[in-house]
């Protein structure tokens, strides 16, 4: 007979929720503001249950990078198949995903991700490797200097929304001029 009082384990669930809500706090606060006692109390679990799942603070981490850079990769594939013109395509989603002010979606993974990049030089390795296989599968596309400038004008423009010293209407014309711009010598 089983205990009605007994709560179902449910591991993936549990980890699943870790995960967000590490995602959340990174993007949030950094790395530096992510514990694991704070992960664990916004998880609803105990410190235990946390290091059941992740052993460790980089452990968890790194399992943060690689759920963000996955559901990346899902949103740049989806987000590029509706785009019919192959030049530049990566460089638009790129540029899309990157500007994003959503705190819920992409765009709270991008800042997660990018927090993560900007301080931590271990876990920046994962970052570049992830970029520089999609600059791989689009070489074909998306290797001119014109797009490199432009997915560089946009890592700029991201870190004056993330500072906050940007004006919002200023940031979507340039957003714009920059998406205008990666048609520009489309075959």
């Amino acid at each position: 007979m089983e205990n009605p009082y007994k709560r179902k384990k449910e591991p993936e669930r549990v980890r699943q929720r870790i995960l967000e809500v590490a995602i959340q706090l990174t993007a949030d606060k950094g790395l530096s503001g992510v514990s694991l006692q704070a992960v664990a109390d916004l998880s609803g679990i105990t410190k235990g249950g946390l290091l059941h799942h992740f052993p460790n603070k980089p452990a968890l981490v790194r399992a943060v990078v690689n759920t963000v850079l996955k559901k990346l990769d899902q949103a740049f594939d989806e987000y590029m198949a509706q785009d019919p013109i192959a030049y530049g395509r990566f460089t638009r989603a790129f540029i899309h995903f990157t500007l994003q002010r959503d705190t819920q979606g992409i765009g709270s993974l991008w800042t997660a991700i990018s927090m993560v990049m900007l301080t931590d030089q271990a876990f920046n390795a994962q970052w570049i490797e992830w970029l520089n296989e999609r600059l791989a599968v689009h070489a074909d596309t998306d290797s001119g200097m014109d797009l490199q400038l432009l997915r560089c004008a946009a890592d700029g423009l991201w870190l004056t929304m993330f500072t906050g010293v940007d004006d919002p209407d200023e940031t979507q014309r340039l957003e714009l001029e920059m998406m205008r711009r990666t048609y520009i010598n489309a075959p």
